[in-house]
């Protein structure tokens, strides 16, 4: 974990990049540093007036705080993959190119996770619908959208074989929920259960 403005976030892994770019997004929002990582606060031309010379210095002075924000957010073990970059913006860039990977084998791996999730019963309801939501996510910003029926499907599919009442009873209505009423019924079905 690490302290940002006495706000703590998991270091950036393999495995975490979705909820470590919401987080460093929100810390440097607050600190006024977004606008240089996304490239929208460009760095002033130099003109070699007083001036200007003052703007450009807040410019590299602004965006190497928002670098070490970033940087510092970071597991040890992936540093060496930005260790070149000059600026915010070019270290960002470099990150989605290496964690946001739109290509063949990414999508494939998600779908299949997507398809082969199977929640154990010693598993939390919450934890898998969370995990399983994630890779929907993810393949949505790949561009790939699951039908509604198929996404309630697959999640009934999911669950346990302890939830097989459960999953007939759902089966047998007339129309499918949606995945979203799915969601809520199946977090109160493993709520009950624990009762």
């Amino acid at each position: 974990m690490i302290m940002a403005s006495n706000i703590a976030i998991e270091r950036l892994s393999k495995d975490n990049y979705d909820s470590w770019k919401l987080q460093i997004e929100a810390i440097l929002v607050k600190n006024d540093h977004w606008n240089f990582v996304t490239g929208a606060e460009r760095k002033p031309e130099v003109t070699g007036n007083a001036d200007n010379a003052t703007a450009v210095a807040k410019w590299i002075s602004d965006d190497q705080k928002a670098k070490a924000d970033i940087i510092l957010s970071i597991h040890p073990s992936e540093l060496s993959q930005i260790k070149n970059c000059k600026t915010s913006h070019e270290l960002w860039t470099k990150l989605q190119n290496i964690y946001e990977s739109k290509e063949p084998k990414r999508k494939t791996t998600l779908l299949k996770q997507l398809l082969f999730t199977k929640m154990t019963d010693s598993k939390n309801m919450n934890e898998h619908i969370n995990e399983f939501f994630m890779l929907v996510d993810k393949l949505k910003e790949m561009e790939i959208e699951i039908a509604n029926d198929l996404l309630t499907i697959l999640l009934l599919y999911s669950i346990p074989e302890s939830y097989e009442n459960f999953r007939i009873s759902i089966e047998s209505r007339d129309e499918l929920p949606s995945s979203e009423t799915l969601k809520i019924k199946l977090i109160e079905e493993a709520s009950a259960r624990k009762k």
